[in-house]
């Protein structure tokens, strides 16, 4: 992966050089990973581009779930800090996606005054694209859904636990898994040790996101299984705003960044690692579908402040070459509180 991130780099900073030699370039946008990704901009940069560095998720965080554990994984987290703090002061503009990132990235010595907030909210118009297609499409099972990776730390495994659980309490539940992933694997595999394979759709692939979503717009309740860890601990899940702009019932890991932007009117908690808790909370939407639609509504309305429309006002502000030289400092700060 390394070697991936090096090499996209060094194609990255070629490319940005002879765009910069053809039209001078007035903001160069890096998307992280990899945070050394921005010396790419460093050419434009020194002739006068302003530089916007997004950063999704923080690096030292995925690399520490991942490889955590490994022998020397305390020091490269620690060089990765350092790392991403380097490639902050580069940049004229930090962006990242909610409050607990703008938070964690200060205390990593990035200038708060730079750092705004731009939500990875899903855009209105697909929403409403996908409800017009989902709507031809009924199910008389109680259908759970999740879309995404398939990997240990999203938790897949503890939703197919909570089915086995399940079994022989709601009859009629079904579920569908989308996406692909190296726990693939073994998800198939415990579902065949609970004895609930039949009860289990697997896309066994990545499946288009329209696709996907269309799928999950017709689903009885939508499942953010995340573990515990230092990534999923500052995750907000692009799945749950997703699920909640749809107005799918949501069952979610009680982890401190999703409590943070919903509380239990709006969505039903479970106990992170726990099957049992997933499963309760999974009959809990079954066995009352009027409360359970209530809560998916006050989850809606209170998604509506971190909608797409908003954000993109704000990335807007962001890469817009007059607001880059003006004074960022405190109104950043007050944009970034009041999100």
């Amino acid at each position: 992966m390394a070697g991936e991130y090096l090499r996209f780099a060094i194609g990255a900073a070629l490319a940005t050089r002879a765009l910069h030699r053809r039209s001078p370039i007035d903001v160069v946008y890096v998307h992280t990973p990899p945070d050394f990704l921005v010396l790419s901009a460093l050419l434009p940069r020194i002739r006068g581009a302003k530089v916007v560095l997004d950063i999704h998720d923080l690096t030292p965080h995925m690399y520490d779930a991942r490889f955590g554990n490994r022998r020397g994984g305390p020091v490269i987290t620690r060089i990765l800090r350092v790392v991403e703090r380097c490639a902050c002061a580069l940049a004229d503009r930090v962006v990242t996606v909610h409050e607990p990132y703008r938070q964690e990235l200060a205390r990593n010595g990035v200038e708060a005054a730079k750092i705004s907030i731009v939500m990875n909210s899903p855009a209105e118009d697909e929403i409403e694209l996908v409800r017009k297609m989902a709507n031809n499409g009924v199910s008389d099972a109680f259908m759970v859904a999740y879309h995404g990776t398939v990997t240990h730390w999203y938790g897949v495994d503890l939703l197919i636990q909570a089915i086995g659980r399940l079994e022989g309490r709601l009859p009629n539940l079904r579920a569908v898994i989308l996406g692909e992933g190296d726990a693939l694997s073994k998800a198939e595999k415990i579902a065949k040790e609970f004895g609930v394979e039949h009860r289990i759709e697997f896309s066994r692939k990545y499946v288009p996101h329209l696709e996907a979503m269309t799928t999950v717009a017709r689903s009885s309740c939508g499942v953010i299984p995340n573990r515990r860890s230092q990534l999923n601990r500052f995750a907000l899940s692009s799945k749950l705003l997703e699920y909640v702009a749809l107005g799918v019932p949501v069952v979610v890991s009680r982890l401190e960044t999703l409590a943070a932007h919903f509380s239990p009117e709006e969505v039903t908690f479970f106990k992170p690692d726990d099957a049992g808790s997933l499963a309760e909370a999974i009959c809990w939407v079954a066995g009352h579908p009027v409360a359970a639609q209530e809560k998916a509504e006050r989850a809606r309305k209170r998604a509506e402040a971190y909608s797409w429309r908003r954000s993109r006002s704000r990335l807007l502000d962001v890469v817009s070459v007059g607001t880059l030289d003006d004074d960022i400092g405190d109104d950043s700060v007050r944009r970034s509180e009041r999100n």
